[in-house]
């Protein structure tokens, strides 16, 4: 809560370069600027409808190369009630950011499935805000995102910035399917496409596993985790109706770790580097069946910095 109006006012402003270096971003100081995926740095795992002959379902698999984009900063205010003769006010910063990823699939496999490698696969548009004031909520991070499938999410969370004790903190990401309860299935479904695998160096039931291989022995200077989930307090999806009604798009649990690695080479800066993992559930009956099925659809993918 602020007695005097902000620096800024309390309307919404993207700020000029000069006023940038006026503003704490918190936890999202770290995500400035423009970040690279590699090809083969990034993994796309989803379960999609499909004939009957491949149990109810087809399983996707697809690398892809992304480019990550934080910039600029914008600022915006909200007013409340007055307490005891004093108005509430809220400020929060944020970053607008855009995410553009390519297939790199070079099997036949993506070619029928129309993921050609050079094929772009997901655009998405939004805004990473930071709010240090924590009026009417214990969360400080939030990410809005639209994506041109027909979904719109709000999502809420918080940050740490520790060190791990070593490389081996990426818990498991299963891609396997679940009951809207979260017990098995019982219907085999991760006996055949699940378990065979399209690429030999990518773990499709665990896709964590890939950032782990990607960290190796790097040595983590600095760490800033953010952990953000639709199934906090107001988050949530909203879908279009052929979404709802055909692959309902339920939540989603996404974790960032903005790191600094230590230069192999000596007396140069700490390389910036960034890994996510991503779940998003999605609902749907195998074709030929009723029962609705959770199917992860995962994403993972390590970055590195380009540009500030």
């Amino acid at each position: 809560m602020k007695k005097n109006p902000s620096l800024f006012g309390m309307g919404i402003r993207i700020l000029t370069k000069a006023e940038q270096k006026t503003v704490d971003l918190g936890p999202l100081t770290g995500l400035q600027g423009t970040w690279e995926a590699a090809p083969f740095q990034g993994w796309n795992v989803i379960a999609v409808p499909g004939p009957t002959t491949t149990q109810g379902f087809t399983l996707e698999v697809i690398p892809y190369r992304e480019t990550l984009s934080y910039t600029p900063v914008v600022i915006a205010g909200n007013r409340g009630p007055f307490v005891n003769g004093v108005q509430q006010e809220q400020q929060l910063v944020g970053l607008l950011y855009e995410q553009t990823i390519f297939s790199v699939c070079p099997t036949d496999f993506c070619n029928q499935r129309g993921f050609s490698d050079g094929t772009e696969i997901h655009a998405e548009r939004g805004i990473f805000l930071f709010d240090s004031s924590n009026l009417e909520s214990p969360f400080t991070i939030s990410r809005l995102s639209t994506i041109p499938h027909g979904n719109a999410l709000l999502a809420l969370g918080e940050f740490t910035k520790d060190l791990p004790k070593n490389n081996d903190f990426f818990e498991e990401a299963s891609t396997r399917p679940t009951t809207v309860s979260g017990g098995s299935t019982g219907l085999g479904y991760s006996e055949v496409q699940y378990e065979k695998e399209q690429f030999a160096d990518f773990n499709q039931l665990d896709p964590n596993t890939f950032l782990r291989k990607s960290l190796g022995n790097s040595v983590l200077t600095e760490m800033t985790t953010l952990q953000l989930s639709t199934n906090q307090a107001t988050g949530g999806i909203l879908n279009i109706p052929f979404i709802q009604k055909n692959v309902n798009t339920t939540s989603l649990d996404a974790t960032f770790w903005i790191q600094k690695i230590k230069n192999p080479v000596a007396g140069q800066p700490d390389i910036d580097q960034l890994q996510y993992t991503q779940t998003i559930d999605l609902v749907f009956p195998a074709t030929g069946t009723s029962t609705p099925i959770v199917w992860p659809h995962i994403t993972i993918a390590t970055l590195k910095k380009i540009s500030n």
